[in-house]
């Protein structure tokens, strides 16, 4: 959608935010409250009859107008201030996050965002970013706990191999309000939480875990994305009038941003559908991203702004191509500070970053956080900074080290039919045999050489989509057999 459509939906949506539900005793007008049950489900409030001075004390709100011979369903937003909000001169905090978005592809998709925050934001964009997981959740936990639940094999860098801090399928099973969680953490410090997502649950609770007992943020988007998806009476007002999942969640985030005056506040906001299907889709939201931080520009001027992916690409055959592996493992990474710090030592430790390696536990939202393992973006960094000295298991490190191509035939065909042996063994003993399919060799990607006999170093890295195949099972790699 162009920047002026968005415009006018925002101002569209002044009106008493609403959102639409045909359940039973619902009058021909009216508004009801939508309330999250954590990530996987909502509650509906009492409907209200319209025209009413009613306030709705909740942030999702649908409507609905019936008339003999249609009926206008609609889902509005709003940031309804809850209590205990303390005043404070501590800067806000912002964390956007496009899912399978790489540092080159931010290059190529957004040339007018980026100019504009490098010239008139003073943002920097650090070019080396590394993953340390396959997919969201294992780089997300990093992010938001500073705990890696993924490890792997090092022997790329001749050490030993990377013990994760958790267990992934242990603490999926666990409630974490226990444990430091950057958004609970900023809340117990006086800020106001928020937090959103589309396409399903947030990292804690993927793909069926337990996440939080108590609500993880102030204000949730979630319901608004799963009564959407829900209900047909939304098509009219939502995809067939030019909305998109990252416009509806950057005007809830734009909501909060300009609510709880002299208050500090953390957002978190994931648009994962914009960019997760398709390379060609991340275009088009130049003139979005553009309009959204001119809008809001006095607001982050007073703000630390984190604009990142969490991982690369891998769909649409990108994943065969060399260049398109290592954009997978790149994800793009560009901060703003305050602008009261951008003539200063910070802002100057912070572009002497651009081309050392970093990870996702040196993210520096996470300065005032305890025992964090990472180094903050915004102090000194001492000693090398490599896949050696970082954190990276081998099968993710973008580092460029000197590799043989295999070209015998015959040395190809034993490397290749020696990994689907491998793999087919690995699942074997997770039990899983019956339920994925068997695995031969077609073309093998050979990252390391080896003396003698075949061992396998780095484990499994899938290139290609897997969608829900991996959710159940042994992470990502199982191709579920069909009935």
């Amino acid at each position: 959608m162009a920047a002026s459509a968005y415009e006018n939906k925002r101002k569209d949506s002044s009106a008493k935010p609403g959102v639409v539900v045909i359940w039973p005793k619902w009058p021909s007008n009216g508004e009801v409250c939508i309330l999250p049950i954590k990530d996987s489900s909502y509650t509906a409030g009492a409907w209200v009859n319209l025209p009413s001075n009613f306030i709705f004390k909740c942030d999702i709100v649908e409507t609905k107008c019936l008339s003999e011979e249609s009926i206008e369903s609609f889902l509005h937003t709003q940031i309804y201030e809850k209590t205990g909000a303390v005043a404070s001169s501590r800067h806000d905090v912002y964390i956007l996050i496009v899912d399978s978005t790489s540092s080159f592809m931010a290059k190529r998709s957004w040339p007018k965002t980026l100019k504009y925050l490098k010239e008139q934001m003073g943002a920097v964009q650090m070019e080396f970013l590394n993953k340390v997981g396959d997919n969201s959740r294992p780089n997300g936990f990093p992010l938001a706990f500073g705990k890696s639940i993924e490890g792997g094999s090092r022997d790329l860098v001749g050490l030993p191999p990377l013990v994760p801090d958790w267990n992934d399928a242990e603490i999926c099973q666990d409630y974490l309000d226990a444990y430091s969680y950057h958004l609970l953490d900023y809340g117990k410090e006086g800020y106001k939480t928020m937090i959103a997502q589309d396409y399903d649950v947030g990292i804690v609770y993927y793909p069926n875990c337990s996440g939080f007992r108590k609500s993880e943020a102030d204000h949730i988007w979630r319901p608004f994305d799963i009564r959407r998806a829900e209900s047909k009476n939304f098509k009219k007002s939502l995809e067939d009038s030019c909305s998109e999942r990252h416009l509806e969640m950057l005007e809830f985030l734009e909501k909060f941003m300009h609510a709880y005056h002299g208050t500090p506040k953390i957002a978190q906001v994931w648009p994962t559908t914009l960019a997760h299907e398709s390379l060609k889709d991340l275009f088009h939201s130049d003139d979005h991203f553009l309009a959204f931080f001119q809008r809001n520009e006095d607001i982050i001027n007073n703000s630390f702004f984190f604009f990142m992916g969490d991982h690369g690409p891998r769909r649409e055959g990108i994943g065969e191509l060399r260049l398109g592996q290592y954009e997978n493992l790149n994800p793009f990474l560009m901060m703003i500070v305050p602008a009261v710090y951008r003539s200063t030592a910070i802002h100057t430790q912070l572009k002497r970053k651009l081309q050392p390696a970093s990870n996702f536990t040196d993210i520096t939202y996470r300065d005032m956080m305890p025992l964090s393992k990472g180094s903050s973006l915004l102090r000194e960094w001492r000693g090398l900074r490599n896949c050696r000295t970082l954190p990276i298991p081998s099968q993710y490190c973008i580092c460029q080290y000197n590799k043989t191509e295999v070209m015998e035939d015959e040395l190809k065909q034993k490397l290749g039919h020696f990994f689907a042996n491998r793999l087919n063994f690995h699942l074997f003993t997770q039990g899983l045999s019956e339920k994925c399919q068997a695995q031969y060799y077609n073309r093998a990607f050979v990252r390391l050489s080896s003396m003698g006999d075949l061992i396998l170093s780095s484990g499994f890295t899938r290139l290609d989509r897997y969608g829900k195949q991996g959710d159940c099972l042994v992470g990502n790699i199982c191709p579920i057999q069909n009935d």
